[in-house]
């Protein structure tokens, strides 16, 4: 009987996680580029179970002990595409990933809301500045961190080229790898590992990519978790009942 009592203890804090990772999945619902969480459990303990009958041992299967966390998986399902007419938002059609320079490292993001973050001037004595995020990190190229001049007219091309004053000054970094290489860094933001190839995807400019997090499904599993943690601590109640006479009942008779 306590072994239940662990068992639906155990199923509550994992109900818990749910309902903690899909909050966070609801509160990034308008974030540009976001992918959403999902935890993955795995058996706490199993028992092997046997019949005795005239000193012999008969298999008879195993019985859970509960469950417990194993690790967290992100989808990397693409998000519907929002048009903006910014020339400088931009969304990736396929696999792959943007490139952006940190104070950590190289990270990857699939937020393309890009702006020119002014950089003093260049030996000509006109303005520079370089693409960055939203969060100031600069956009890498091929060529490294992208920088343009004095900017009259600025476009990103479907091959990732960066066109200033209508000529090409860089190419887009984009990058991609295998399943499982890219793992949340906070901030929006990936670290890969493993080998990364280029991305074949497209660039399309002018739009966004939005989160891949859908507000009814996930409001939907939260009143599903809510439900099944009510069921675990009615069981957890029930069976505390229960021990409770088989201590003070059961033990008088």
């Amino acid at each position: 009987m306590i072994r239940g009592i662990y068992s639906a203890a155990s199923g509550m804090i994992a109900e818990q996680f749910v309902q903690d990772t899909l909050a966070g999945n609801l509160a990034n619902l308008n974030t540009v580029g976001y992918k959403q969480d999902a935890p993955t459990f795995k058996s706490l303990q199993d028992l092997a179970l046997k019949r005795i009958e005239g000193g012999t041992r008969t298999p008879v299967g195993a019985i859970g002990m509960g469950v417990a966390f194993d690790h967290t998986s992100t989808s990397m399902a693409a998000g519907a595409l929002a048009k903006t007419g910014n020339d400088l938002d931009a969304a990736l059609v396929g696999n792959g990933f943007f490139t952006v320079n940190t104070p950590l490292g190289e990270r990857y993001t699939r937020a393309g809301q890009f702006h020119l973050q002014p950089d003093g001037k260049g030996a000509d004595g006109k303005p520079t500045a370089f693409l960055a995020d939203d969060a100031g990190n600069k956009v890498m190229g091929l060529k490294g961190p992208i920088q343009v001049g004095d900017v009259k007219k600025i476009a990103i091309g479907q091959q990732g080229d960066v066109v200033v004053n209508d000529q090409v000054v860089d190419r887009l970094k984009l990058v991609n790898g295998p399943d499982g290489s890219f793992e949340k860094a906070g901030g929006n933001l990936f670290t890969a590992k493993g080998a990364l190839t280029p991305s074949t995807a497209t660039v399309q400019s002018g739009v966004l990519e939005q989160s891949n997090v859908s507000a009814i499904t996930g409001m939907v599993q939260m009143i599903a978790v809510q439900r099944a943690y009510e069921a675990a601590q009615h069981a957890i109640t029930s069976q505390d009942d229960s021990l409770g006479k088989a201590v003070n009942e059961v033990g008088r008779a």
